[in-house]
């Protein structure tokens, strides 16, 4: 009898531990406590994951169009099981329509532990997505599954996109960059209670893609983020890139205004009013802005050169700091792909519009290009043709000539901006400055890919973060290539020196001589080139456009 009992006892103490084992995990933070979930990571290891947890009061009411509050703290266990996605643009959905909520500034934690150690401090990533500033949200295009088999801990956030984050009147009024205000507290929130979690706040990796990427490159020049990140990584993005920054932000607000039946007198009468709009209403409104087929340009709510005011997140333009050496001297890498410029390109070719675009060639290259707003109008037309010459040799545009036009693209959207920003910030700076060339073809269902073989915009990114079109399982190469970049992440977020199988990679030369850089061409295949330049940018500094250089020139 006495042995039934103690195999009684064996089992329910073993039951017991089972089920602790995989109990949600709770943290406690200054804030209130925070119970989690467990997933399983690329390669099965447990994860505890927090999705959900709020960083900022929601921006909805009167504190819409206002800088984020911090949240206030909670009695009950938050139970972090929820994604959000913040209020936006049906982007290419041919039709004014909205998707999201305005109740949006939540964050997720990952840690890749089944039990969290508050004692073990693990490095840090930050990752801000892309998406124009216009759409996308953390969990759907930048997920955790692939960065959990390394010992990191991962943290995403949800930003406001569009109209709802970036309206300017170039005043006090609405000064403008609340989306990038928003990552600010985010970082915050994560400087301050990442250690809870077993994370190590003074081990802060900030990572992004595209419009993240060049958010990423912002934080640089802000005076609100100093001291809440050590090293960034921009992918496919800079602060000096085109696309990033808004020329006209109190012309698009009053145009907002006019749409929706706002009195545009004044600002304070105007911003009353949008408070007062539907936020779906608000958000599809930028189907409005698109001149072209509803794609082009997509950088009309993006972020701006604020008043200057207390809690400005940017007053003075990034080239004008870096020219003068006022930037948060943190070490930095950025890098592109070889075939950028698919996008736009890829819509014409997607659509059948090759043949529209060179009867079009004029009107529609100011757009895809983003000078619209920085050429004169009389000028316009001889740039068009002027690039039309060097890239194209004046040839009718077709699928035969479509990796030229390609081409051009990736050199005016992203390759030149790339140049300029890590030649200044390498001169001007203590920190070493790091680039590299993604020139490895992934097998990803990626949109494009149908109809251009391509190293698509973005595509190193989807080595890191999960995103919604890759597959369950990758091929062979593939899987390979997302182990080299997990390890080369490791090693930048641990020791602040990114590495690639042992190539030497050495930082961008502080003088104007070969930019070394590495291309990466296969798991296989890594090695370092020189060049004089990157992305024909002395072709490109050679006209008129009214940005970087040429203003302060």
């Amino acid at each position: 009898m006495r042995q039934r009992i103690s195999g009684f006892k064996f089992i329910v103490f073993a039951n017991f531990f089972t089920t602790c084992a995989t109990e949600n995990p709770i943290v406690k933070i200054p804030l209130g406590a925070i119970k989690g979930t467990h997933i399983k990571s690329y390669e099965g290891r447990t994860v505890s994951t927090f999705e959900g947890i709020p960083y900022a009061k929601p921006p909805v009411g009167e504190l819409r169009f206002e800088e984020p509050q911090p949240i206030n703290s909670w009695s009950d266990t938050l139970f972090a099981n929820k994604t959000y996605v913040c209020m936006q643009y049906t982007y290419l959905s041919m039709k004014k329509d909205a998707t999201g909520d305005e109740d949006c500034l939540y964050l997720y934690v990952y840690v890749p532990r089944e039990n969290i150690n508050a004692s073990e401090k693990l490095d840090v990533v930050v990752h801000i997505h892309g998406g124009a500033f216009l759409v996308g949200d953390p969990k759907s295009i930048a997920g955790p599954d692939y960065i959990m088999d390394r010992d990191l801990i991962y943290v995403s956030m949800n930003y406001r996109l569009g109209i709802l984050g970036f309206l300017s009147t170039e005043d006090d009024v609405a000064p403008g960059n609340n989306g990038l205000k928003d990552q600010v507290l985010a970082l915050k929130w994560i400087k301050e209670n990442i250690e809870y979690f077993g994370g190590n706040p003074q081990s802060i990796t900030l990572t992004g893609m595209s419009a993240g990427a060049a958010s990423v490159h912002f934080h640089y020049f802000s005076p609100l983020s100093k001291g809440l990140f050590h090293r960034g990584h921009s992918q496919s993005g800079t602060a000096l890139t085109g696309w990033a920054l808004t020329k006209n932000p109190l012309r698009n607000a009053q145009k907002l205004g006019e749409l929706l039946g706002c009195n545009t007198t004044t600002s304070e009468e105007l911003v009353k009013c949008l408070k007062e709009v539907p936020g779906k209403n608000l958000a599809a409104a930028i189907y409005n802005f698109l001149a072209y087929r509803n794609v082009l340009p997509p950088n009309v709510f993006v972020p701006v050169i604020e008043p200057n005011h207390t809690g400005a997140f940017l007053s003075e333009h990034p080239y004008k700091l870096l020219m003068e050496g006022r930037f948060n001297d943190l070490v930095w890498i950025t890098s592109n792909t070889k075939d950028e410029g698919i996008v736009p390109v890829g819509f014409f070719v997607m659509f059948h519009k090759l043949t529209e675009f060179d009867r079009k060639w004029n009107e529609i290259l100011p757009y895809s290009l983003g000078y619209y707003d920085t050429v004169d109008e009389n000028d316009k037309a001889p740039v068009a043709e002027t690039i039309k010459q060097f890239y194209l040799k004046n040839e009718t545009l077709s699928k035969d000539n479509v990796f030229d036009l390609i081409k051009l693209h990736t050199d005016r959207l992203f390759l030149s901006y790339s140049e300029t920003a890590i030649r200044l910030q390498a001169k001007m700076g203590k920190s070493p400055v790091y680039y590299y060339d993604f020139d490895y073809h992934i097998h990803v269902p990626v949109v494009f890919k149908a109809h251009l073989s391509v190293v698509g915009h973005g595509d190193d990114y989807l080595m890191l973060y999960h995103h919604y079109r890759n597959p369950k399982v990758f091929q062979k190469d593939d899987n390979e290539m997302r182990k080299v970049f997990l390890d080369f992440l490791f090693n930048f977020a641990s020791k602040g020196v990114p590495e690639f199988k042992n190539v030497d990679w050495k930082p961008i030369s502080s003088n104007y001589d070969e930019i070394d850089y590495v291309r990466i061409s296969s798991p296989n295949d890594i090695h370092v080139e020189h060049a004089k330049e990157i992305g024909s940018t002395s072709f490109w500094d050679s006209l008129p456009f009214k940005e970087n250089a040429h203003l302060f020139n």
